[in-house]
């Protein structure tokens, strides 16, 4: 690639101001072009066409949405140049997200009109210069991962960004016959003055990318965008046409498992359940994380983000509070799409003929009558709204095989696995799955109460453990619940995937 990439060009950015649009004007004008930057922002547009120095860069007000004020920026701009090379349709308005049953009508249209219509009056009356002055131009358009996806964005919004990509692919059919190039370039979010108003939502706004982004260890800048409209806008792309480059980190082609799904998540406050509530809401979900445990739940889900996790203290032993916590996750989200029952309590080993029947009691009512419970509620909640959903249960390797005297949770987990295959055969006609995961011995809140007791259940189990060289911890079980949660396990119904490295099916000689 060349030193000056648009040495001689004539440029004008709409948005340029600000945000995307300053800082493309600056590249641009680095790489030897002169740039008319187009904003209704009169004081910041003159600032940024100062800053850059008066011989690069000047600035003109235009309000996109009136195509006479259109006319006269593109006619100011090949009056003082003699021509136009690049147009850079950057110009964008971003309402607040809403249910599209508060949608306000007036803020969609004017959302439509600067985003859609606004960038179709610029391409119409600079392509019209550039086939007047037969110029083989590039037009560029700021579109979004919002134009390939939806997801909980604001409707106007995704909706603009859709159009404005068709009208980028129409436009590009036309306007070859002339050799005018028209793309756009799709980033992801990014901190700008149109996204946040103070370097806090700024802050804000780079966290929550930089948690639910698929590339780590970079924080998406508009720098990064405008590398991306300059390449697009030089001859180093003299072949590429209709095209819609993603700076996104990969964002819109790796789909997240649970993206939109609303999930409930019992013991989420520690072990299993806060790692689960961690990667659900890290693959698009959001979850609802139900324990007793109250500040340790309030803070799983302060850590995640309060817009993708809440707490809801319930105990599960009692079916009114499981009820009340199904209908607080429907009353909030609209929906449930996936119960993870994974609240559990485990006995003291010892010998049957010494069994403390309370205990026994309490074991049994936590273990399988609280997820009997939840299952319960939960189907209903998806039976109601006619959700194809997936139930998961935490069972164990003690639901398969006997042990070493842990009689009551040797029961439950017995039991619960009959109670999951009991209600995979009568939710079957409902199209919800219910399975169940049975990890191995590992170190948890429930098995380990201090750092030691830790390392002593990881140095007695993979001691004992069939695969080699690699320890079971809380995330290799929730990957495994994910899975069972998601669409990739759309056909398995009635298991219990075992993640115990083989243990349960490999007999000791």
């Amino acid at each position: 690639m060349s030193g000056l990439r648009l040495d001689g060009k004539v440029a004008i950015i709409t948005g340029g101001a600000s945000g995307i649009g300053a800082e493309a004007a600056r590249l641009f004008t680095e790489h030897g072009a002169k740039v008319v930057i187009v904003d209704l922002q009169e004081e910041l547009g003159q600032k940024v066409a100062v800053s850059i120095g008066k011989d690069k860069a000047i600035f003109h007000r235009c309000d996109v949405t009136n195509e006479t004020e259109v006319v006269n920026a593109v006619k100011f701009t090949v009056e003082k140049y003699g021509k136009l090379d690049v147009l850079f349709s950057n110009a964008g308005v971003m309402e607040q997200p809403c249910s599209i049953l508060d949608l306000d009508l007036k803020q969609f249209d004017r959302t439509m009109a600067v985003n859609v219509r606004g960038a179709a009056a610029f391409i119409k009356h600079a392509a019209r210069v550039m086939v007047e002055k037969g110029t083989r131009g590039s037009i560029i358009c700021t579109t979004s991962v919002a134009a390939e996806i939806g997801g909980p964005g604001p409707h106007a919004y995704t909706a603009s960004k859709h159009g404005l990509l068709g009208l980028v692919r129409t436009t590009c059919g036309g306007l070859g016959k002339y050799g005018i190039r028209v793309n756009g370039v799709a980033p992801y979010a990014v901190a700008t003055p149109m996204s946040s108003h103070d370097e806090e939502t700024a802050r804000m706004v780079e966290g929550y990318c930089a948690t639910t982004g698929i590339l780590k260890g970079v924080v998406l800048k508009a720098h990064h965008v405008a590398q991306a409209a300059l390449f697009l806008a030089s001859d180093d792309s003299a072949y590429v046409s209709g095209q819609n480059l993603a700076v996104d980190g990969g964002y819109s082609v790796v789909k997240p498992l649970l993206d939109g799904k609303i999930v409930i998540i019992t013991g989420g406050a520690s072990g299993i359940g806060a790692e689960s509530a961690k990667l659900f809401s890290d693959h698009g979900a959001k979850v609802v994380i139900v324990d007793v445990q109250e500040e340790l739940g309030q803070n799983v889900a302060v850590s995640i983000g309060e817009d993708r996790a809440s707490f809801y203290r319930c105990d599960i032993t009692e079916e009114t509070e499981v009820k009340n916590a199904v209908k607080f996750t429907v009353e909030k989200h609209g929906k449930l799409d996936v119960l993870f029952s994974n609240a559990g309590v485990l006995d003291p080993p010892g010998s049957i003929l010494d069994l403390d029947l309370e205990r026994f009691d309490r074991i049994m009512e936590v273990n399988v009558r609280g997820a009997a419970a939840f299952i319960k509620h939960a189907a209903r909640a998806m039976v109601v709204k006619g959700t194809r959903g997936s139930i998961v249960c935490t069972t164990s390797v003690a639901s398969e095989i006997g042990g070493r005297g842990r009689h009551g949770y040797t029961a439950s987990k017995h039991g619960l696995l009959g109670l999951i295959r009991s209600a995979c055969a009568g939710l079957g006609k409902y199209g919800i799955r219910v399975n169940g995961v049975a990890p191995y011995a590992l170190a948890t809140p429930m098995t380990s109460h201090d750092e030691e007791t830790a390392k002593q259940v990881e140095e007695e189990f993979g001691a004992r453990g069939i695969l080699k060289g690699v320890v079971l911890n809380t995330h290799h079980v929730a990957q495994v619940a994910l899975f069972l949660a998601s669409d990739d396990s759309f056909y398995i119904s009635g298991q219990n995937l075992a993640v115990d490295g083989g243990y349960t099916v490999v007999k000791p000689m």
